[in-house]
């Protein structure tokens, strides 16, 4: 599985502990790493004057919230090029990813780690592309998938494994005759019914219980009324393995009590029946706008419409640029 990246916070007072007194100017930037302005920007990048011995520009990409994201080196400012060893890292903290660019793209060995630094993916770049074998590994270290790429396509066949090391899909991507597919049960019968390479966490009920339970749990906090703070609160959580919902934080908020709201609510949701990937239970991130306004009411229990979770996807290279 891959892992995730986009940080959204709408607080600003973090931008000055970023910067020192030799860097730039904070540029803000949306979801597609383009500049923007800052009620419009999901995150920011802060670049150090340029480095006249390296002739290159040391780079620091943060949350809204001062939470490193990204960093690096750029060989250009204008157009921007990426050069050197550049590494992602989990918004507690530890690295979530890492690999070398020349010339804007990556090229070199790949690795990501979970939270606790555990490996969680290697392979390699050649030119943005990747190549040779792929492999990712189960939190417990047990092997999750196996295979090969050739200019950026997986070919050959793949093996994709349970958490206990046996076998639950087989794919042929790149056959002559068109991919072929079979799934196995954890005891290592065959799978007999609908084969989906990917299924997203069910809530009870479906997606309409979901925003059900969201409206009518959800508390427009009196502060944020009466100051007539209006808007939405976007909140990142991930579905575990179990369907247990965890690493809940607040990626743009709207007012401090206004996103401990939201945040409630969301770390509050009940267990869902856990996504899949080539038939293996999947830890997957999503983001979820929490809606206050007016509509809201003391009495007759009115909540504003809300709307669905979007999927945050991971931080791998030729995902994110």
């Amino acid at each position: 599985m891959k892992a995730c990246y986009v940080v959204f916070l709408g607080m600003l007072l973090a931008l000055p502990l970023a910067g020192t007194a030799q860097s730039m100017p904070a540029v803000y930037l949306n979801g597609r790493d383009e500049a923007t302005v800052p009620n419009s920007a999901t995150h920011y990048r802060v670049i150090d004057q340029k480095n006249e011995l390296l002739g290159t520009y040391a780079m620091r990409e943060y949350s809204l919230d001062g939470t490193l994201l990204l960093r690096g080196t750029l060989a250009s400012i204008e157009p921007v090029v990426r050069t050197g060893m550049l590494t992602w890292y989990h918004p507690n903290g530890p690295k979530a990813a890492q690999v070398h660019y020349r010339n804007d793209e990556a090229d070199g060995m790949y690795v990501a780690w979970y939270e606790d630094g555990r490996v969680s993916q290697r392979g390699e770049y050649a030119d943005g592309q990747r190549v040779g074998t792929w492999i990712s590994v189960h939190r417990n270290g047990q092997k999750r998938s196996k295979g090969n790429y050739a200019g950026g396509k997986p070919v050959g066949e793949w093996q994709y494994f349970y958490g206990n090391g046996q076998l639950s899909a087989i794919e042929l991507p790149s056959r002559e005759k068109g991919p072929a597919l079979a799934f196995f049960n954890e005891d290592g019968s065959p799978y007999v019914g609908k084969l989906q390479k990917r299924e997203l966490p069910l809530f009870p009920g479906g997606e309409a219980a979901m925003l059900n339970y969201i409206a009518h749990n959800t508390a427009y906090p009196r502060n944020t009324r009466r100051k007539g703070i209006t808007g939405k609160v976007y909140v990142n959580y991930t579905v575990d393995e179990k369907g247990a919902v965890g690493q809940v934080r607040v990626v743009q908020g709207l007012s401090p009590e206004a996103d401990l709201e939201a945040r409630r609510v969301v770390a509050s949701l009940p267990a869902f029946q856990p996504g899949r990937e080539y038939n293996v239970p999947t830890a997957m991130t999503f983001t979820v706008p929490i809606h206050f306004s007016p509509s809201f009411s003391l009495f007759n229990g009115v909540r504003p419409p809300q709307v669905p979770p979007t999927e945050a996807r991971a931080a791998c290279p030729d995902e994110m640029y």
